[in-house]
């Protein structure tokens, strides 16, 4: 019991860790998860959707501190019993998502690794017993340094999930697991999917009421269709061998006075994109800020474009409408700023770091 209780408590500790900063490098994205299932169509919460952002932060920094204190061995029946209401509230999630079909991608591990809600239903009940063997095998949980070592273990952890909490709200995630990060190749991510790929099954019964299932490939092979006297299809189904995987850019289209310019942008030698997922929430400042690069991009020639969802609140602004999620998936920024060169990200900046016309002119 000992052994399994110290392998079990370093498992779950980094588990916990790797989950939890994963998504504090994007916080921005896992409250949009939060958005998702305080909707009217999961569970109807519209009052907490304005605590989305707050209650990503409490989660995700909370879930790191958790493995850090359980692999240190620090307030012990504080740290099991958070990881099993954790845990618990975490399962009834995954398997609401997995049964009913509501939330497609818990988020348990941000844009980095994404799982299908049974499996990561079935990812948590696995934690949730290893847990719960914790619980048990709480006497063989013991501090690993002493207090002071202990302390600034913690105070060193809880300072780098800030940080870098900070970062991906403030700027940009220190790193982009999105399909739109810097290097990224549009046009190439728009063909990445694969098909779905199946065969057709056949029942045949004959004469005396045998019973056959072959595939497409037997049925024909065999021969056994020309024997129509004695052979009859009584049904007929399809195997699923390999799901359809949609290609990672999916959902990229812009379109301009009712033209699917698309193409066009992904082929420009050089294009500046400014992403406004949520232009009714521009500040005035914000807006300012978006008339003065305009006029400037204008000065100078410069190739650009601006997407929102909703035009009509960027007016006298000229913009294209593009979906709301994808320019949420784009930028975690509003407003953002994405350039293009023949459908390759180069540069990507936050809405508090608009570059200048003469370093964008450099790219």
């Amino acid at each position: 019991m000992k052994f399994l209780t110290q392998f079990f408590r370093i498992l779950v500790g980094v588990v916990f860790i790797i989950s939890g900063y994963v998504k504090t490098i994007d916080p921005i994205g896992f409250s949009y998860k939060l958005e998702e299932y305080f909707g009217e169509s999961v569970f109807n919460l519209p009052s907490l959707h304005h605590l989305a952002l707050p209650l990503s932060i409490f989660f995700v920094v909370f879930e790191v501190m958790l493995g850090v204190f359980l692999l240190l061995g620090v307030w012990k029946k504080f740290t099991l019993s958070s990881l099993v209401l954790l845990i618990i509230f975490f399962s009834f999630l995954t398997f609401y998502s997995a049964y009913f079909h509501k939330v497609t991608d818990c988020g348990c591990f941000g844009d980095a690794l994404k799982l299908s809600p049974w499996t990561s239903f079935g990812k948590d009940i696995v934690l949730l017993v290893m847990i719960l063997i914790l619980v048990y095998g709480s006497k063989y949980i013991r501090s690993v340094f002493s207090v002071k070592i202990n302390w600034i273990i913690v105070s060193v952890s809880f300072a780098i999930c800030i940080w870098t909490v900070y970062q991906g709200i403030a700027h940009l995630p220190i790193i982009d697991f999105r399909p739109y990060a810097v290097g990224k190749n549009l046009k190439e991510g728009m063909n990445d999917g694969e098909p779905e790929q199946n065969i057709i099954i056949y029942t045949l019964k004959n004469t005396s009421n045998e019973i056959k299932k072959m595939n497409s490939e037997e049925y024909i092979s065999s021969g056994i269709w020309k024997d129509t006297l004695t052979w009859k299809i009584n049904d007929t189904s399809v195997k699923i061998l390999k799901g359809a995987k949609l290609p990672s850019v999916h959902d990229f289209t812009v379109e301009c006075l009712g033209n699917d310019i698309t193409q066009d942008i992904l082929d420009q030698e050089k294009i500046v994109i400014i992403t406004v997922p949520f232009a009714k929430k521009l500040s005035i400042i914000e807006r300012a800020k978006l008339r003065k690069i305009t006029f400037q991009f204008n000065e100078k020639k410069l190739n650009f474009v601006i997407l929102t969802n909703d035009p009509q609140y960027l007016n006298p602004l000229s913009s294209c409408i593009t979906d709301q999620t994808t320019l949420k998936t784009i930028n975690r920024s509003n407003p953002g700023v994405l350039i293009l060169k023949r459908g390759i990200v180069v540069a990507k900046y936050n809405g508090n770091d608009f570059p200048t016309v003469n370093e964008i002119e450099k790219l």
